[in-house]
């Protein structure tokens, strides 16, 4: 238990936090009673602040899906007058999950009632209570005594009553140690999805941003953020209500971060945000970076160099890769510094800033060869730490072959990995061989030998592109992609776009279908889309679908766990949805054929 705690504690990042979870969930549902869910509950009590609270929101994770959770509440409500605030939220958190009845008569009780919870405990009760309640206690609640109580059980910033309640309370809101930090404003942009229309939403930014108060102003960025999340019109709307707030002492930071989030937004504010600033230059540096804006590229490398971005970094790098002129030699430096870094996390984060950089990142061969001749490449094992091993090797071959030729000292190494080495399920081990080789008989050799799970035919989607683009497809290789393509339900984009691309057949029927099902999911909608575009007129009958999917007013799901990057994932699809629409209707020159070309 103790050992699970303190890897969790030294991960600075929070990724190990789940491992620990998993292995407490399994020790604890083992034996409910046993030493170590005697240890956990110990440790809420008797441990340092950050630990206690740690405890506090795996025993919340775990009350929830308990038959029993009165162990649960015994150990939450002594804790509810523990002299640490961010302790008590967590365990006011704890005891809403394992007695809701009890925690709701504890919050509505007489404030001046003997043990009754201090206004921090209480405020969290509430919150954590409101979190899945309907509209009854919501309702008792909007006449509570205390203002951040009443403010919390508001669905909207109306009223006058409301906007005093927020500048005098809004900050208490979404303290440290709550299992769910939602500030005011993100509670009411969440209602805002499915209550009123956009317009109305904007409108209430705009209220609230005008408004002299830290409260209201960080309302209105918390609020601002979640309709940038939902509404693609809402970066345009809200850019003019958010902009003046950068200059704003206490608003400033995290409207720069709101912002920077959005490739639409940094475009019109990219001056501002290029504009000094030590309390935001970190989310500014990543989103001009995303956006190609060379002026990011020094600060990009400092903070790659110290690995303090996470895995915002790679995507910041990818953006300035695709900078017309960029030079990216020190930013592949300082990937290459950062492969140093303590913990596989860091490094797995600097080799996909490698792979952002592709051919560009040639210099950092050798270091990529030293540590590749140190991790494990042989029959996979047991053990997290192995897994992680493994997976930086994965992540270390991807970058490799995304070098290309210049890493040909890789590979002697790469064809000695077996065949259930790392990267062989994902393919990259295999295609970085092709990619670094050039050779079109490994190719063929490995296209040979893959089957018909999903995996084989994604890696033979990417070995049948590969060729077409390095010589051209034999015959034997189009039978095999129209026999691919004949199953619509199993065949890959990849497949159906090198088919029409490099074939002349018309893209047409049930795999036309397939193709357009891919523009919203997993990934592939840009790379459909640019497939489409170089199809031109050909491609006229996806125009229907393709109008549609432009013209929507609410973002489409991603579902890739970050609201931030959902949001410029369908910023990037809309926009090579529209490209793709002038491209297929635009007059076409005389003569003109799209076979050959890629996508």
């Amino acid at each position: 238990m103790d050992a699970w705690l303190d890897e969790a504690g030294q991960d600075r990042t929070g990724d190990a936090y789940g491992a620990a979870r998993s292995a407490v969930f399994a020790a604890v549902r083992r034996d409910g009673d046993g030493p170590e869910a005697r240890r956990l509950a110990s440790l809420a009590s008797g441990a340092r602040g950050d630990v206690r609270l740690w405890v506090l929101r795996l025993l919340a994770d775990l009350a929830s899906g308990a038959e029993d959770r009165t162990a649960a509440a015994r150990t939450a409500l002594p804790l509810l007058d523990d002299p640490d605030p961010p302790v008590r939220r967590a365990a006011a958190w704890l005891f809403a999950e394992a007695d809701r009845a009890g925690a709701e008569q504890l919050l509505t009780a007489p404030v001046d009632h003997p043990g009754a919870p201090d206004p921090v405990a209480r405020l969290a009760l509430a919150e954590a209570l409101l979190v899945r309640d309907g509209d009854g206690l919501a309702e008792r609640l909007r006449t509570d005594a205390d203002p951040a109580v009443r403010l919390r059980a508001t669905p909207a910033p109306e009223g006058e009553a409301v906007l005093e309640d927020l500048d005098a309370a809004g900050t208490r809101i979404g303290g440290p140690g709550s299992r769910v930090t939602w500030r005011i404003g993100t509670v009411w942009g969440m209602k805002a999805r499915s209550s009123v229309d956009e317009s109305t939403c904007y409108t209430w930014v705009a209220r609230l941003a005008a408004r002299p108060t830290e409260a209201a102003r960080g309302a209105a960025v918390d609020l601002a953020a979640e309709a940038m999340h939902h509404w693609r019109a809402a970066p345009a709307a809200l850019v003019p209500h958010l902009r003046p707030l950068l200059a704003d002492p206490s608003a400033g930071p995290a409207a720069a971060r709101v912002l920077g989030a959005s490739l639409e937004a940094t475009r019109l504010c990219r001056e501002e945000l290029a504009e000094p600033g030590a309390d935001r230059a970190e989310a500014a540096t990543l989103a001009l970076a995303r956006i190609g804006d060379v002026r990011a590229l020094p600060e990009l490398c400092r903070i790659v160099r110290a690995g303090s971005s996470g895995w915002q970094s790679a995507e910041a790098a990818r953006g300035m890769a695709g900078a017309p002129g960029a030079d990216l030699a020190p930013l592949v430096a300082a990937a290459v510094a950062a492969l140093d870094l303590p913990g596989p996390e860091e490094a797995g984060r600097a080799l996909a800033v490698l792979s952002a950089c592709g051919a560009a990142a040639a210099p950092a061969v050798p270091e990529l060869v030293r540590i590749l001749t140190e991790l494990p490449t042989g029959q996979p094992t047991g053990g997290p730490r192995n897994q992680r091993e493994r997976r930086l090797a994965g992540n270390l071959i991807a970058a490799l072959g995304a070098i290309g030729p210049a890493a040909a000292p890789a590979l002697p190494l790469l064809d000695a990995i077996p065949e259930n080495g790392p990267g062989t399920r994902a393919g990259h081990t295999a295609m970085a061989r092709i990619q670094i080789s050039g050779d079109r008989r490994r190719a063929e050799e490995t296209l040979a030998g893959l089957g018909d799970r999903p995996r084989d035919i994604a890696l033979a989607a990417r070995i049948l592109e590969w060729l077409a683009d390095h010589g051209g497809l034999d015959p034997h290789h189009v039978a095999r992609l129209r026999e691919n393509a004949a199953d619509a339900e199993r065949t890959h984009p990849r497949l159906l776009a090198t088919l029409w691309l490099h074939t002349g057949d018309a893209p047409t029927g049930p795999p036309l279908d397939a193709l357009l099902d891919h523009v919203a999911r997993e990934g592939f909608g840009p790379y459909v889309c640019r497939a489409l575009a170089t199809l031109g007129p050909a491609a006229a009958p996806t125009l229907p679908a393709l109008r549609a999917a432009a013209d929507q007013s609410v973002r489409i799901p991603m579902y890739l766990g970050d609201h931030d990057e959902e949001m410029r994932e369908d910023e990037r699809l809309a926009e090579a949805i529209h490209n793709t629409l002038h491209r297929i209707t635009e007059p076409q020159p005389k003569g003109r054929r799209t076979e050959g070309q890629t996508a």
